[in-house]
């Protein structure tokens, strides 16, 4: 038996073994994340800030991660609320779509696609994968990696 099947088998009995209650706490703690994760890309299509504003955390970090480095483009709610809001106000109008979710305990994983129209008119996208981290049910850092066509 390979190690990723004793790996499976360990993490099946782990998880069979856990008390009923447990179980039903982290489901409802990762679908919560997944609505909150979910509720803040659309207040983002919305352009509705101070909705963005309510799920995030007053230590929220907000970080890029490219060529192996993280660079904290926000630190704090009002530095990330300050960006969104100069963001959201441009004349160029994109929304974003979330697409597979990966749940793990206060981390989220999705792939977030952005679309918008070029200056001629044509519909653009690319893609990202987001890592959310949560903490008292605020989102608490979200890492963002390079985009892909």
């Amino acid at each position: 038996m390979g190690s990723f099947a004793k790996i499976a088998i360990a993490l099946t009995l782990l998880a069979v073994g856990m008390p009923t209650e447990l179980r039903i706490a982290a489901h409802e703690t990762a679908s919560a994340q997944h609505g909150a994760v979910s509720t803040y890309i659309e207040a983002y299509n919305a352009g509705d800030v101070d909705a963005m504003s309510a799920l995030m955390h007053p230590g929220i970090q907000w970080i890029a991660v490219e060529n192996g480095k993280s660079e904290v483009l926000a630190d704090g709610r009002e530095a990330l609320v300050e960006q969104m809001t100069d963001y959201l106000s441009s004349p160029m109008e994109t929304r974003s779509s979330i697409g597979k979710v990966i749940e793990n305990g206060r981390f989220l994983t999705t792939r977030e696609t952005a679309h918008w129209k070029d200056s001629t008119g044509a519909d653009k996208a690319q893609s990202s994968i987001a890592v959310y981290e949560f903490e008292d049910g605020l989102i608490r850092r979200v890492w963002y990696f390079p985009a892909q066509k």
